[in-house]
């Protein structure tokens, strides 16, 4: 019952890639943080090259006389994909179908390329020789809707990341628990950042009755449901405690139907997923978040990291994304090392 949840709340609409080359630009554009602006710039400048080639393919003509104006494109070993070049069908010369959903990735990376090459074609040859300095590391959730990059128009070798539902840290988990432990002791990461985004499936599950154990255990599809379920039981716990006016009203809403049947779209009253906009939901959302900034303030990494003294401070951060306005917020929840004042935020503050 619980992934047919949440399967619900991160359903995202599904976009078909036209082969209109307006409609395939505009599409692509929101892969790349750069503005229309630059990309406008962009396509003027590598325009003249749609007379050198039908196709994404370098070939040796076209390979000299690019490199010759812009020397950006041998850094990637790279022709550009001037924009003015229809898009192919999706059959190939040998007659091979590609999903479309494939294919958009593919169009996506070649985008990037390009789009890297001409803009800072020396960065990702850097990264590749120099390794990684990321500022922050950032743990998020795993929702499809929540794009690090994306979100924060940041360039490769920014964010060092993880994720999982409802973006949780757990001492007993040995994924997050080793990246927390690799961005600060190895990659001496500044800020570790904990955010959560409104609408969060996860959370949403956590505000429904549990299923009974005896459901669980004979149903084979409630069963496969399990890890999902333990894995949500930390945020039922701040759902079942939590004195925050929003959460507790929620609470007292439930407890009053009780057992009590309603057939509203044949579930049992008590059982409906809330509303983006509830408040008890997105309250929920931000408690979640500034519970797990506490769990890594106090695991034994930043623990440690702490009572070494380490040159480099660490400051944990509790943010929260809009999955609507694309908006990031800071809950103003900040932990940094003992006696050292946590750094002012521009982000919209949320109390």
């Amino acid at each position: 019952m619980l992934l047919a949840v949440m399967r619900s709340m991160l359903r995202a609409p599904r976009y078909t890639f036209a082969t209109s080359p307006t409609l395939h630009r505009a599409t692509l554009s929101l892969l790349h943080p750069l503005s229309l602006t630059d990309q406008h710039k962009y396509r003027l400048k590598h325009r003249r090259h749609c007379s050198h080639s039908s196709s994404n393919a370098p070939n040796d003509d076209n390979d000299a006389n690019i490199n010759k104006e812009n020397s950006a494109w041998k850094i990637l070993n790279r022709l550009p994909s001037p924009e003015c070049i229809q898009p192919p069908t999706a059959a190939n010369a040998q007659g091979a179908m590609f999903l479309p959903e494939i294919e958009a990735l593919y169009r996506g990376n070649q985008k990037f390329r390009d789009m890297i090459a001409a803009t800072t074609p020396e960065l990702l040859r850097d990264l590749a020789k120099q390794g990684q300095r990321p500022p922050f590391m950032l743990l998020d959730c795993s929702d499809s809707r929540v794009g690090e990059q994306v979100i924060f128009s940041a360039e490769p070798g920014t964010l060092f990341t993880t994720g999982n539902v409802a973006n949780q840290f757990h001492e007993h988990d040995l994924n997050s628990k080793s990246v927390l432990q690799y961005a600060v002791s190895t990659l001496l990461v500044k800020h570790v950042v904990v955010m959560g985004h409104y609408g969060c499936g996860g959370v949403a599950a956590a505000t429904l009755p549990q299923p009974p154990p005896a459901t669980r255990a004979e149903d084979p599809v409630d069963n496969v449901d399990n890890a999902v379920q333990d894995w949500i039981l930390p945020i039922r716990a701040i759902y079942g405690t939590s004195e925050r006016k929003e959460i507790v009203e929620h609470r007292e809403r439930r407890a009053t139907l009780g057992n009590r049947k309603r057939e509203i779209g044949g579930k049992e009253a008590g059982e409906q997923l809330p509303d983006l906009h509830d408040p008890a939901f997105r309250a929920l959302v931000e408690e979640n978040v500034k519970a797990n900034v506490q769990r890594i303030a106090r695991s034994t990494v930043i623990s440690n990291h702490y009572t070494h003294s380490a040159p480099q401070p660490v400051y944990v951060h509790g943010w929260v994304y809009d999955i609507e306005t694309g908006e990031v917020a800071d809950l103003g929840v900040t932990v940094g090392p003992p006696g050292v004042d946590v750094p002012a935020s521009p982000f919209p503050l949320l109390r």
